[in-house]
């Protein structure tokens, strides 16, 4: 008898991108505020003005935060743990406005930077360690913006699918009351590649962003 031969060792499985996003789909949308040809758009974009004066202070402060890291960074190799947590808060509200203009969810944003405030779920991994020349103060965003260009070309082509599937759902919340399933999951994929591009170009990750809507 011959012994059988042993299989062969399985590939380890790639870990899991450092940065997720989640927004939750509901079975049933209002009418009025996603009705198409841009009138439920006018009427989000309006309620959503005291939200956006906040975030958009908040992102001032984050700008801050960023360049304050990208020098801890390069003497430290690490992220501060506070600032880091900060700037992933602002991330987060700034999605879960997006979601709500994108028509995703008709909860409005809480006007908070916490975990669990929303339907839209945000999280980054606290890195270890970080490239101090990819995160170089000044220089390190272009280097990783340059490193970017064939993620960003493409992702701006998901994203032209994404506003067309957008417009479309309208007219079938208008009709059925409910963003159509797939189409809900093809935009949220864009959101999360367009998350996981900004969290690299931002250090929150050196983790090339990889090409996937899931």
């Amino acid at each position: 008898m011959t012994a059988e031969a042993a299989p062969p060792p399985a590939a380890p499985e790639r870990e899991p991108y450092p940065v997720r996003l989640e927004i939750e789909r509901q079975e049933k949308q209002s009418r009025l505020t996603n009705f198409p040809l841009g009138i439920g758009s006018f009427i989000r974009a309006i309620l959503i003005i005291p939200n956006a004066l906040v975030l958009y202070l908040l992102a001032i402060v984050a700008e801050v935060v960023y360049l304050i890291a990208t020098f801890a960074i390069l003497f430290t190799g690490r992220y501060p743990e506070g600032l880091f947590n900060f700037f992933v808060g602002v991330n987060r509200w700034s999605l879960s406005v997006s979601a709500y203009l994108l028509n995703l969810n008709d909860t409005y944003p809480a006007f908070s930077t916490a975990e669990g405030k929303y339907p839209a779920s945000y999280s980054v991994d606290y890195p270890e360690r970080l490239s101090r020349i990819l995160n170089f103060p000044f220089f390190g965003m272009f280097i990783k913006a340059f490193l970017a260009i064939p993620n960003i070309v493409v992702l701006y082509l998901v994203f032209v699918v994404a506003y067309v599937l957008v417009f479309i759902a309208q007219f079938a919340i208008l009709f059925t009351g409910s963003f159509p399933e797939g189409m809900h999951k093809f935009v949220v994929g864009a959101v999360r590649w367009q998350a996981r591009t900004g969290a690299y170009l931002l250090a929150l990750t050196d983790r090339y962003p990889p090409f996937s809507l899931s």
